[in-house]
């Protein structure tokens, strides 16, 4: 693949890059040679995907074992841009937001550690932007703007097979790929099921969820056809949403 145009060299010693795939990527499943996170590291970098694509791999192989990574989503991000030729801002807007009637969304080229901070713990309303790193590529697993209705739009066309308004805005295909159960979570995020980067909150039920840190939420109801969005400010590993949205939102929702 290609980062900022340049094509990715794995570092001498490498091997196990070359046997993950984007299906490790898509659950969460890809090794790294680190034990938390190295934001620090990545963040003050040039270029945010090749930084984590250093990161990828390691001696121990293809374990299978669930780990959470941000990081991963940036190396996405790299394949999307690669394949299409297009940035993800770009294609974001044409494919997605445009058709869902969500504002168009412009690059935040900000990237010092006190910009991304002030970015992240701000509570002031935000202009409709995403982070973007100093190579050009949105910052993949964080930093888009979206409103609690624009979520809740996202939800509203994939629990209708990926249409929205009269236009197949996503396959009903994908969709039910993505959602599928691929893996079982432990205490630590709920207990709940993990598909591609969508969870799924409960073993007898079809709604699936996007759950991230503050407790920024898109849950999906297909069979009750209710889609919700909520917004928070920072405030890392919250996953109680799901219940509070069940419990509080949902009645509301059916009463109305």
């Amino acid at each position: 693949m290609t980062t900022a145009g340049a094509a990715y060299e794995v570092k001498r010693g490498e091997k196990t890059i070359y046997d993950v795939t984007i299906e490790h990527l898509l659950t969460m499943t890809a090794p790294y040679k680190y034990r938390s996170e190295p934001w620090t590291k990545v963040c003050t970098s040039g270029d945010w995907t090749k930084a984590a694509l250093d990161l990828l791999g390691g001696k121990s192989g293809i374990t299978g074992e669930f780990k959470y990574a941000t990081l991963g989503i940036q190396i996405l991000a790299g394949i999307i841009e690669s394949a299409s030729g297009m940035r993800c801002l770009d294609l974001a807007n044409k494919l997605l937001f445009e058709p869902l009637g969500i504002p168009k969304h412009c690059a935040h080229g900000g990237s010092t550690k006190q910009d991304q901070f002030d970015f992240l713990m701000n509570k002031q309303p935000r202009e409709q932007e995403w982070y973007t790193e100093p190579a050009g590529s949105v910052t993949a697993g964080w930093g888009v703007t979206l409103s609690a209705h624009d979520m809740a739009r996202i939800g509203w066309m994939l629990i209708n097979g990926g249409e929205y308004r009269g236009r197949q805005v996503l396959s009903s295909e994908w969709i039910a790929r993505m959602t599928e159960p691929k893996q079982q979570l432990g205490e630590r995020f709920g207990n709940m099921c993990y598909g591609y980067l969508w969870y799924r909150p409960h073993k007898d039920s079809p709604v699936f969820a996007a759950i991230g840190d503050c407790g920024n939420v898109i849950y999906a109801d297909p069979e009750k056809k209710i889609s919700v969005g909520v917004t928070g400010t920072f405030k890392p590993r919250i996953f109680d949403r799901v219940d509070f949205i069940e419990k509080h939102v949902i009645p509301l929702a059916q009463n109305a």
